[in-house]
Order: structure tokens, then C-alpha cells, then sequence
């Protein structure tokens, strides 16, 4: 979705953001006829831009090279925000409005010494939902945010938390082995999203998504959770489009980028 256009749009002030977010985008320097280039405009008026900017620290200019990079300035700006963000705060409002959309019992966890741990949860209104409470531990390998949390790790950090130690089996559908188990997060990583399939709870299925940093990295995971007769293969298609929907709000709350992260420019 492409953000509405200011309504007193200042063009030099636009095109040195711009600057700015080329040289983020790019990853490396870049000369001036470069960025004159990407951005459209005369070498004269980017040398201006590129003068203020090194002026007021936001980008450096190698002595040797001549090309530019981001200055200290930016990683302070960036560092400042990152300071203010906190992961439940920022993430509330977006589980309360998934609520609202399905009607169904959201919770928001964390991987926590090898478990999952439920850092928030937004209450459906039906009588019957999932009993579960903020602080709460749930097993790794049969949740769908454990799923999802696990998938995004390393081989070698996963490794380290299944280690040598017997899957549990909490149900009929729960997944014990782990090379049935790797194949069920090839799934998860090919698809955006997990599943629980009663594994965890006897008639409790769960959907979940995941939330990333602005790193790129998977922090958190999101997920919707119901009684099985209200969450069959029909409801879990359309809860997984709010849920992923809902996850990218949120991480682009935190500062994710997908498009950054993909190298666009």
C-alpha cells in the first residue's frame, strides 16, 4: 500500500531523504554520479544535498574514494527509536483489532529458554476459548508459534534447543520425531505461517505468524487459537490472511522493511 503524498511536498527536502535512503538501500557507497543518477537529478544539485548532509554528520565521504555512506547521525536517530520501542506495547492494538476480525483468542509469544512463552493475550467473546494466561509456557515443537519461532531459528540454534531430548507426545496428532518435524517447518518457512493441529490440546487448533525486527529478524510470532469445531481447514484459510496481515503491521511497526530486506530500491 503506497503512502498518500504530503500535501506540501518540499522537493529538495524529498530528494535529500531520498539520498539518504539510496545509501540505506545500497548497503555499500556509492559516488555522486550515482546517486545523481538514481535520483534524476543534476550532479550540481546533489553535490548540495551531499555537502548539507556530510555537513550535519548524516553521511561521511571517503578522503580516498570520494564515494558517501550514512554517517553516525543516522545510526543515533536509529538508535533513539529503537529505545522507545517496546514489543507489547507496539503489538496491542493490532491483536485487539485481529480480535475484533475473528473473534477468537490471540496471543502473542516469544521463544523463552527453549519454550514458548505467551508475552500478551487478547480474549475472544465466545463462551467457549483456550485457557492460557500471559507468562504462561507452552511446548516448542507442538505450538504454532513455537513452530514458527523455531522455524526462523538456525540449524545449529534449533539443534541446540531439541538437543537429545524426547519430543514430547501430548496428543494423537503430536509430532515427535524430528525429521517429521523439520519437514513440518519447511512447510512453515515456504508458507508464512503454522499450524497446530490439536498437537499440543486435544480439540484446540491454533494459527500463527510471524513478527519480525528491524532486522529482519523473527522476534516474535502471532497467533489465533480456538476449539477445533470452530477452527477447521475452511476457518484456517481465512484466519491466516487477517493473522500474516496482522504480523506484517506489526513488524513494520517495529521497523521491518520487506522491501528493504529484499534489496529494492
Amino acid at each position: 500500500m503506497k503512502k498518500a503524498k504530503p500535501n506540501y511536498p518540499i522537493k529538495v527536502l524529498d530528494k535529500s531523504l531520498s539520498v539518504l535512503e539510496l545509501l540505506l538501500k545500497k548497503g555499500s557507497a556509492m559516488n555522486m554520479t550515482e546517486l545523481s543518477e538514481k535520483l534524476g537529478s543534476y550532479p550540481s544539485t546533489t553535490h548540495r544535498i551531499l555537502d548539507t548532509l556530510k555537513h550535519r554528520g548524516y553521511i561521511e565521504q571517503d578522503s580516498h574514494t570520494q564515494k558517501y555512506q550514512l554517517g553516525l547521525k543516522v545510526l543515533e536517530l536509529g538508535m533513539a527509536k529503537l529505545q522507545q520501542i517496546d514489543l507489547v506495547r507496539e503489538a496491542t492494538p493490532y491483536l485487539k483489532e485481529l480480535v475484533k476480525q475473528c473473534n477468537e483468542t490471540v496471543h502473542l509469544g516469544v521463544l523463552e529458554e527453549g519454550e514458548v512463552m505467551y508475552l500478551a493475550k487478547e480474549e475472544s467473546s465466545q463462551t467457549i476459548r483456550m485457557i492460557s494466561y500471559v507468562g504462561k509456557r507452552a511446548p516448542i515443537h507442538c505450538t504454532a508459534l513455537g513452530k514458527v519461532l523455531l522455524t526462523y531459528l538456525s540449524a545449529e540454534e534449533r539443534k541446540k534447543i531439541l538437543g537429545e531430548k524426547v519430543l514430547p507426545h501430548l496428543t494423537e496428532n503430536t509430532i515427535t520425531d524430528k525429521r517429521e518435524l523439520e519437514k513440518e517447518l519447511s512447510k512453515v518457512r515456504e508458507q508464512g505461517f503454522a499450524l497446530n493441529r490439536e498437537e499440543n490440546e486435544k480439540d484446540v487448533c491454533c494459527v500463527a505468524a510471524p513478527i519480525r525486527n528491524y532486522q529482519g529478524r523473527v522476534i516474535a510470532a502471532v497467533s489465533i487459537s480456538g476449539p477445533a469445531f470452530r477452527i477447521d481447514k475452511k476457518v484456517q484459510n481465512n484466519l491466516k490472511e487477517a493473522l500474516i496481515e496482522i504480523s506484517k503491521k506489526v513488524s513494520k511497526r517495529l521497523g521491518y522493511d520487506d522491501k528493504l530486506q529484499k534489496g529494492d530500491i
